[in-house]
Protein backbone atom coordinates (compact mmCIF):
# COMPACT_ATOMS: atom_id res chain seq x y z
CA UNK A 1 0.00 0.00 0.00
CA UNK A 2 2.00 3.01 -1.22
CA UNK A 3 1.52 6.61 -0.12
CA UNK A 4 -1.14 8.34 -2.25
CA UNK A 5 0.68 9.87 -5.23
CA UNK A 6 -0.93 13.28 -4.76
CA UNK A 7 1.03 13.94 -1.57
CA UNK A 8 4.58 14.79 -0.54
CA UNK A 9 5.27 14.41 3.18
CA UNK A 10 7.87 16.86 4.47
CA UNK A 11 10.08 17.02 7.54
CA UNK A 12 8.48 20.38 8.37
CA UNK A 13 5.27 18.59 9.48
CA UNK A 14 3.41 19.74 6.38
CA UNK A 15 1.96 17.62 3.59
CA UNK A 16 2.11 19.14 0.12
CA UNK A 17 -0.74 18.44 -2.29
CA UNK A 18 1.30 18.25 -5.47
CA UNK A 19 -1.42 18.88 -8.10
CA UNK A 20 -2.31 22.25 -6.49
CA UNK A 21 1.12 23.03 -4.94
CA UNK A 22 -0.62 23.58 -1.59
CA UNK A 23 0.91 22.92 1.82
CA UNK A 24 -1.48 21.57 4.47
CA UNK A 25 -0.69 21.84 8.17
CA UNK A 26 -2.74 21.08 11.27
CA UNK A 27 -2.70 21.90 14.97
CA UNK A 28 -0.61 25.07 14.92
CA UNK A 29 -1.93 26.14 18.35
CA UNK A 30 -0.93 29.81 18.12
CA UNK A 31 -0.75 31.38 21.57
CA UNK A 32 -0.12 28.11 23.40
CA UNK A 33 2.57 29.70 25.55
CA UNK A 34 0.37 32.68 26.42
CA UNK A 35 -2.56 30.50 27.45
CA UNK A 36 -0.38 28.24 29.59
CA UNK A 37 1.35 31.17 31.31
CA UNK A 38 -1.99 32.86 31.99
CA UNK A 39 -3.03 29.64 33.74
CA UNK A 40 0.06 29.85 35.97
CA UNK A 41 2.28 27.33 34.18
CA UNK A 42 6.00 28.12 33.87
CA UNK A 43 6.54 27.68 30.13
CA UNK A 44 8.89 29.71 27.91
CA UNK A 45 7.51 32.32 25.55
CA UNK A 46 8.11 31.08 22.02
CA UNK A 47 6.30 33.75 20.04
CA UNK A 48 6.04 33.01 16.33
CA UNK A 49 9.65 32.01 15.81
CA UNK A 50 9.20 28.23 15.58
CA UNK A 51 6.10 28.44 13.42
CA UNK A 52 7.46 30.87 10.86
CA UNK A 53 10.88 29.20 10.79
CA UNK A 54 9.33 25.89 9.69
CA UNK A 55 7.20 27.63 7.07
CA UNK A 56 10.26 29.48 5.77
CA UNK A 57 12.17 26.21 5.32
CA UNK A 58 9.13 24.62 3.69
CA UNK A 59 8.77 27.48 1.22
CA UNK A 60 12.46 27.64 0.42
CA UNK A 61 12.89 23.88 0.03
CA UNK A 62 9.73 23.03 -1.89
CA UNK A 63 8.73 26.31 -3.54
CA UNK A 64 5.14 26.32 -2.26
CA UNK A 65 3.19 29.51 -1.58
CA UNK A 66 -0.35 28.26 -0.87
CA UNK A 67 -1.31 27.21 2.66
CA UNK A 68 -4.29 25.41 4.17
CA UNK A 69 -4.71 24.92 7.93
CA UNK A 70 -6.57 21.75 8.89
CA UNK A 71 -7.85 23.01 12.22
CA UNK A 72 -6.65 24.21 15.61
CA UNK A 73 -4.86 27.26 14.29
CA UNK A 74 -5.25 28.64 17.82
CA UNK A 75 -4.71 27.26 21.28
CA UNK A 76 -7.66 29.44 22.25
CA UNK A 77 -9.80 31.60 19.97
CA UNK A 78 -8.92 34.78 21.89
CA UNK A 79 -5.23 34.70 20.89
CA UNK A 80 -5.66 37.72 18.62
CA UNK A 81 -2.15 39.13 19.03
CA UNK A 82 -0.58 35.90 17.84
CA UNK A 83 -2.92 35.80 14.85
CA UNK A 84 -2.11 39.37 13.81
CA UNK A 85 1.62 38.71 13.85
CA UNK A 86 1.25 35.39 12.03
CA UNK A 87 -0.93 36.85 9.27
CA UNK A 88 1.44 39.78 8.86
CA UNK A 89 4.39 37.42 8.47
CA UNK A 90 2.51 35.25 5.93
CA UNK A 91 1.80 38.30 3.80
CA UNK A 92 5.37 39.55 3.94
CA UNK A 93 6.72 36.08 3.08
CA UNK A 94 4.44 35.71 0.06
CA UNK A 95 2.14 32.99 1.39
CA UNK A 96 -1.47 32.77 0.23
CA UNK A 97 -3.69 31.56 3.06
CA UNK A 98 -6.21 29.54 1.07
CA UNK A 99 -8.34 28.73 4.08
CA UNK A 100 -8.66 27.52 7.64
CA UNK A 101 -10.89 24.62 8.66
CA UNK A 102 -11.94 25.44 12.25
CA UNK A 103 -10.94 22.85 14.83
CA UNK A 104 -12.18 22.23 18.33
CA UNK A 105 -9.72 24.83 19.71
CA UNK A 106 -10.91 27.44 17.21
CA UNK A 107 -14.50 27.74 18.40
CA UNK A 108 -15.52 31.37 18.67
CA UNK A 109 -13.11 32.72 16.05
CA UNK A 110 -14.82 35.66 14.27
CA UNK A 111 -15.67 34.75 10.69
CA UNK A 112 -14.47 38.12 9.39
CA UNK A 113 -10.83 37.72 10.41
CA UNK A 114 -9.95 34.55 8.51
CA UNK A 115 -11.06 32.59 5.42
CA UNK A 116 -12.96 29.95 7.39
CA UNK A 117 -14.33 26.75 5.84
CA UNK A 118 -16.32 24.89 8.52
CA UNK A 119 -17.25 22.09 6.10
CA UNK A 120 -13.69 21.54 4.91
CA UNK A 121 -11.61 22.51 1.87
CA UNK A 122 -11.41 20.50 -1.32
CA UNK A 123 -7.96 19.88 -2.86
CA UNK A 124 -8.46 17.77 -5.95
CA UNK A 125 -10.24 14.61 -4.82
CA UNK A 126 -9.15 15.12 -1.21
CA UNK A 127 -11.20 16.86 1.49
CA UNK A 128 -9.28 18.69 4.22
CA UNK A 129 -11.03 18.67 7.61
CA UNK A 130 -9.87 18.87 11.22
CA UNK A 131 -10.82 15.36 12.28
CA UNK A 132 -12.66 15.98 15.55
CA UNK A 133 -16.03 14.97 14.05
CA UNK A 134 -17.39 12.42 11.63
CA UNK A 135 -15.23 12.14 8.54
CA UNK A 136 -16.78 12.73 5.10
CA UNK A 137 -16.86 10.04 2.45
CA UNK A 138 -13.96 9.81 0.03
CA UNK A 139 -10.28 10.68 0.50
CA UNK A 140 -9.71 12.84 3.59
CA UNK A 141 -6.77 14.74 5.12
CA UNK A 142 -6.99 15.69 8.78
CA UNK A 143 -5.10 16.41 11.99
CA UNK A 144 -6.44 16.55 15.56
CA UNK A 145 -4.77 13.37 16.85
CA UNK A 146 -1.15 14.63 17.08
CA UNK A 147 0.27 11.25 15.97
CA UNK A 148 3.70 10.35 17.29
CA UNK A 149 5.89 7.25 17.01
CA UNK A 150 7.42 6.05 20.27
CA UNK A 151 9.12 2.76 19.54
CA UNK A 152 12.53 1.10 20.04
CA UNK A 153 14.06 4.25 21.52
CA UNK A 154 12.59 6.48 18.79
CA UNK A 155 10.32 9.38 19.63
CA UNK A 156 9.16 11.31 16.60
CA UNK A 157 6.10 13.03 15.17
CA UNK A 158 4.64 11.03 12.31
CA UNK A 159 2.14 10.90 9.48
CA UNK A 160 -0.36 8.06 9.15
CA UNK A 161 -1.71 7.04 5.75
CA UNK A 162 -3.96 4.65 3.88
CA UNK A 163 -5.14 4.92 0.29
CA UNK A 164 -7.93 7.32 1.35
CA UNK A 165 -6.80 8.78 4.68
CA UNK A 166 -3.86 11.01 5.57
CA UNK A 167 -3.37 12.09 9.18
CA UNK A 168 -0.98 14.98 9.80
CA UNK A 169 1.37 15.42 12.75
CA UNK A 170 0.84 18.48 14.92
CA UNK A 171 2.60 21.48 13.40
CA UNK A 172 3.20 22.97 16.85
CA UNK A 173 6.50 21.90 18.46
CA UNK A 174 4.73 22.15 21.83
CA UNK A 175 2.48 19.20 20.98
CA UNK A 176 3.93 16.16 22.73
CA UNK A 177 2.07 13.80 20.44
CA UNK A 178 0.11 10.63 21.14
CA UNK A 179 1.86 7.31 20.54
CA UNK A 180 0.27 5.36 17.68
CA UNK A 181 1.95 2.04 18.49
CA UNK A 182 -0.45 -0.35 20.17
CA UNK A 183 -3.51 1.78 19.31
CA UNK A 184 -5.99 -0.43 17.41
CA UNK A 185 -7.38 2.54 15.47
CA UNK A 186 -4.20 2.82 13.43
CA UNK A 187 -3.13 -0.80 12.89
CA UNK A 188 -3.81 -0.68 9.12
CA UNK A 189 -2.16 2.71 8.60
CA UNK A 190 1.34 3.18 7.25
CA UNK A 191 3.54 5.20 9.58
CA UNK A 192 5.92 7.86 8.24
CA UNK A 193 8.15 9.23 11.01
CA UNK A 194 10.02 12.52 10.87
CA UNK A 195 13.71 12.14 11.67
CA UNK A 196 15.74 15.32 11.34
CA UNK A 197 15.43 16.43 7.71
CA UNK A 198 13.96 13.13 6.53
CA UNK A 199 10.62 11.35 6.54
CA UNK A 200 11.07 7.59 6.96
CA UNK A 201 8.52 4.92 6.12
CA UNK A 202 8.26 2.58 9.10
CA UNK A 203 5.70 0.07 7.84
CA UNK A 204 2.23 -0.69 9.13
CA UNK A 205 1.50 0.48 12.66
CA UNK A 206 0.00 -2.92 13.47
CA UNK A 207 3.32 -4.60 12.71
CA UNK A 208 5.24 -2.46 15.20
CA UNK A 209 5.36 -4.22 18.56
CA UNK A 210 3.99 -2.32 21.58
CA UNK A 211 6.74 -1.28 24.04
CA UNK A 212 6.04 -4.08 26.57
CA UNK A 213 6.17 -6.78 23.92
CA UNK A 214 9.29 -5.24 22.41
CA UNK A 215 11.03 -5.36 25.79
CA UNK A 216 10.08 -9.02 26.14
CA UNK A 217 11.41 -9.74 22.64
CA UNK A 218 14.70 -8.09 23.53
CA UNK A 219 15.03 -10.23 26.65
CA UNK A 220 14.32 -13.33 24.57
CA UNK A 221 16.88 -12.29 21.98
CA UNK A 222 19.54 -11.83 24.65
CA UNK A 223 18.69 -15.25 26.10
CA UNK A 224 18.96 -16.89 22.65
CA UNK A 225 21.82 -15.26 20.71
CA UNK A 226 21.39 -15.17 16.95
CA UNK A 227 17.58 -15.30 17.09
CA UNK A 228 16.06 -11.88 16.31
CA UNK A 229 12.37 -11.65 17.08
CA UNK A 230 11.64 -8.05 16.17
CA UNK A 231 8.52 -7.44 14.07
CA UNK A 232 8.58 -6.64 10.38
CA UNK A 233 8.53 -2.92 9.56
CA UNK A 234 11.09 -1.96 12.21
CA UNK A 235 13.42 -0.24 9.78
CA UNK A 236 14.03 3.12 11.44
CA UNK A 237 17.68 4.03 11.51
CA UNK A 238 18.96 5.83 14.56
Amino acid sequence: MPLPADWLLTAQRAAIHLPTATAVIADVHLGYDQVRRAAGDAVPLRGLDDSVASLSVLQRTHGVHRLVVAGDLFERATCNESLAGWLRWLGEAGWELVGVVPGNHDRGVPANCLPLFPDGIQLGEWRVVHGDGDLPNGPVVFGHYHPCLRWAGVRAPCYLATATRLILPAFSPDAAGVNVVGDPRWTKFLCYAISGRSVIECGLVGELAPPKRLAADRRSARAAPGRRRFPRGSSIRR
